[in-house]
């Protein structure tokens, strides 16, 4: 589908300069030179993908036309382009839900980069709005005795699936059974998705999925560690012949016993994928 964009500003010449950028991104689909225009489309219940808007203009600033914006289409994102250089001014442009801020003059690549940035965002969205909307459909409204029992069987696998890599109750470990459980009806996107997408669907803020992104390796470089323990000290260890290569990379878990018996830093890579496709099938095979 092509991208849609809507700008806005009194500026004649920035106006056409920025439209004749973004065509080359999508379609323009709207022009306005005053923030009364533009909000009079936004409140008229046409959705664009991102508007890009000047700050201050002389009936409406900027910063409103996008706090109003944002309410009505939430998916709508916003990039704000002046000469405005007040911290303060930019400060509460971030506050009201703008993406980016571009200072003029306008410079066609830094427009182009950070249309590119903005629509990559707009269709990670889209994506995880289906997802959740796919994942909807296949939730019963009530929960059943059966269902109940299965959700303690579940965490019972957890526990002892996480006890065996001894990462139990570690930071980290929340996470990873929150994706097992938020993918339990859809194993091929667990498999496929980017996995910014996969964390993206277990986050409720931006925040969040930064703090997923460094928890997540982590928790699963502490089990690597763990299980290369056992195996250095028993090849044959009944925890390092059940996880070693299933939940692991032959390369990952080699190295490991290596740094170990060496006393070397792990520098290790580890397939994130493959422990949490590995932990899906181990914990689900119960249900």
């Amino acid at each position: 589908m092509v991208a849609t964009f809507a700008v806005v500003d009194d500026d004649p010449a920035s106006l056409r300069m920025l439209s004749d950028i973004l065509n080359t991104r999508g379609d323009v689909v709207a022009e306005f030179s005053s923030g009364r225009e533009a909000l009079n489309f936004f409140e008229s219940g046409r959705r664009i993908d991102v508007c890009f808007i000047d700050l201050l203009m002389p009936d409406i600033s900027g910063i409103e036309v996008v706090e109003i914006a944002i309410s009505l289409h939430p998916m709508t994102l916003t990039v704000m382009v002046s000469q405005v250089e007040a911290k303060t001014l930019l400060a509460n442009a971030y506050a009201a839900g703008i993406e980016f801020f571009i200072h003029k003059p306008i410079n066609r690549n830094e427009i182009l980069a950070i249309a590119d940035r903005v629509l990559e965002k707009q269709r990670l969205r889209s994506t995880l709005e289906q997802i959740e909307n796919s994942l909807a459909e296949v939730r019963s409204p009530k929960v059943t005795k059966t269902e109940e029992t299965n959700e303690k069987t579940l965490k019972k696998r957890f526990q002892l699936i996480f006890s065996d890599l001894g990462i139990l109750g570690e930071t980290g470990s929340r996470e990873l059974q929150a994706i097992v459980l938020r993918f339990k009806d859809t194993e091929e996107e667990l498999s496929d998705l980017p996995l910014k997408l996969i964390y993206q669907a277990i986050a409720r803020t931006e925040e969040e999925i930064q703090s997923i992104e460094q928890r997540i390796p982590r928790i699963i470089k502490q089990a690597l560690g763990n299980i290369a323990v056992r195996g250095l000290e028993d090849l044959h260890d009944e925890y390092f012949e059940r996880y070693a290569s299933k939940y692991f990379e032959f390369a990952e878990v080699r190295e490991r016993v290596l740094e170990l018996r060496q006393k070397r830093a792990s520098t290790v890579r580890i397939n994130i994928r493959k422990f949490l496709i590995a932990l899906y099938t181990d914990v689900l095979l119960c249900i």
